[in-house]
């Protein structure tokens, strides 16, 4: 029985731990004029880590030399389902502005209507105040995202399409390291959205677990009732005193 529920107390911790977890999705898509690539890993990575029912934290990584920008396009723009207002904390880099904020010097955002170049109209972003000279990020560059109800599946929402406008989940400005060009790359491959890759979410282990766990209950259960009906069938045996 201390078995059991030892089993179930270590359960109740992994499962505790599936509702958290760290997703990552790839940039593919070049918009950079006269081309960023190619470049077949892709042009950066973005991880979303939700934190717990309001947050989530975003890091995101560039590839092959590349580095994160502000060159007249916005740096990082973005969609949420929810259009939740939204409060950026915790950025690992200086001279980043949340773009349109709010808030008396607060990193907050309504969800707006933030044209960049030709990737459509999207509702959040931040931008890069200094480049230095054209000197980008060379990454990564995290911050912390909270907002009532906050999800990964939120970020799941294209952009509009105003007339000629690509619809795009999201945009990010880079400075090539293969062909020294800048310009906005997108998100995701086809057919994936945003921190929506298949095999990533550890819950079903937990499940599965679950499911050892209670199995073994049962068999030991059994086993024990099994044990006691043998030997309360064997026939009893008297033993007389010697005389």
């Amino acid at each position: 029985m201390r078995l059991i529920s030892g089993m179930l107390a270590a359960l109740a911790l992994l499962v505790g731990l599936s509702t958290t977890g760290s997703i990552a999705a790839t940039f593919t898509s070049d918009h950079c004029t006269d081309g960023c690539g190619p470049q077949v890993t892709g042009f950066a990575t973005i991880t979303g880590t939700q934190v717990d029912a309001n947050t989530v934290d975003v890091t995101i990584t560039p590839l092959n030399g590349n580095k994160i920008i502000g060159s007249g396009l916005y740096t990082f723009t973005f969609n949420l389902t929810t259009n939740v207002d939204i409060t950026y904390s915790n950025f690992s880099a200086a001279g980043f502005t949340v773009i349109d904020g709010f808030g008396g010097g607060l990193l907050s955002q309504h969800a707006g209507a933030i044209h960049n170049d030709g990737l459509g109209v999207f509702e959040y972003g931040i931008d890069k105040t200094v480049d230095g000279g054209g000197n980008g990020l060379i990454g990564p560059l995290s911050f912390r995202i909270t907002g009532a109800g906050l999800t990964l599946d939120d970020f799941a929402e294209l952009s509009t399409i105003p007339p000629g406008d690509l619809a795009s989940f999201m945009a990010l400005d880079i400075i090539s390291g293969t062909t020294g060009k800048t310009g906005l790359v997108d998100c995701c491959s086809v057919g994936v959205t945003p921190f929506d890759v298949p095999g990533e979410t550890p819950i079903p282990g937990a499940l599965w677990l679950f499911g050892s766990v209670l199995g073994l209950g049962a068999m030991l259960r059994s086993k024990r009732k099994r044990s006691r009906g043998i030997w309360d069938e064997l026939p009893r045996v008297e033993f007389m005193p010697k005389v």
